[in-house]
């Protein structure tokens, strides 16, 4: 079986015991469950919103979710004109689907929805969550060389710097790390309000429940990187934009102030009451 496959299927498997469990509250102010020297999702902060997982049909609605809130907001992807191009859209949307179908996502949602005729309660907040692998770089620059729009082209080859240079796969001696790959928020600014740290948090939380050991957020922004240190990530390597050059010495793009620093931020997820201090050799989740 594909390990993308069987993480999926540990997953699933996982969460009809205890995620879903946990996370069809109307709010996440989850009461403590009593088990000794094991901590779960029931631990996370509670928030004014219903934060729960992703479900195969919320799929379209995510990736328009996506389409209205990252192309059109993010620093990055707005100075490099992803969005504008409807070719470099269209494929950066593709992108998005493909990671969102090997992902494990965080959804949340308004608390006090429309009436039922209106429809279902509007989605607030997304967190795209998977395994960050240590040839993800590659892989990704081996995309870039394959895409002939040259925006695209841009923002892949900065993405398979971010993913291989901070080398933390091997920082932590591991194989994978859980990474929250996209964290997405409602531009209403009313609704934005806690959202973010909200999900990085409870994004965490499920690194842990699901048995991993260290977790990383690639953080292209100021703002992404404010709640990425708030959750309790430290960063471990950053890069200013003008340092990332083309052929002719020129910055390849120079998002507008203050977003000046592409910044990775990890920390590791030890168990509770344990202290590991060697590689992780295990096959298992996390490992």
């Amino acid at each position: 079986m594909p390990l993308h496959h069987r993480w999926m299927q540990n997953i699933h498997s996982f969460a009809a015991v205890l995620l879903l469990s946990r996370l069809k509250s109307p709010v996440t102010n989850w009461p403590i469950v009593a088990r000794p020297h094991r901590r779960t999702l029931s631990a996370a902060p509670a928030c004014p919103y219903h934060v729960r997982l992703a479900r195969p049909a919320d799929g379209p609605e995510i990736v328009r979710f996506v389409e209205w809130n990252l192309l059109p907001r993010e620093p990055l992807l707005r100075a490099l004109n992803v969005g504008a191009i409807e070719r470099c859209r269209a494929q950066l949307l593709d992108e998005i689907r493909r990671v969102l179908r090997e992902s494990v996502t965080l959804l949340a949602e308004k608390t006090h929805p429309e009436p039922p005729e209106k429809g279902p309660p509007p989605i607030v907040g997304v967190a795209l969550n998977r395994r960050s692998w240590s040839g993800d770089g590659k892989r990704l620059a081996d995309r870039a060389d394959r895409t002939q729009h040259g925006p695209l082209r841009k923002l892949l080859y900065i993405w398979s710097i971010v993913a291989a240079e901070p080398n933390l796969h091997q920082h932590f001696c591991t194989r994978c790390l859980f990474e929250i790959a996209f964290l997405i928020i409602n531009s209403d600014a009313e609704m934005r309000q806690g959202v973010g740290l909200h999900l990085t948090r409870h994004s965490l939380e499920l690194a842990r429940a699901l048995g991993y050991h260290y977790a990383r957020m690639n953080c292209t922004c100021e703002d992404s990187s404010r709640i990425a240190s708030n959750a309790g990530l430290e960063c471990r390597w950053t890069v200013a934009y003008h340092h990332l050059v083309d052929g002719s010495n020129h910055p390849v793009v120079q998002p507008e102030p203050p977003h000046t620093h592409i910044k990775v931020h990890a920390t590791a997820l030890p168990p509770i009451g344990t202290h590991p201090s060697h590689c992780i050799k295990s096959s298992n989740a996390g490992n």
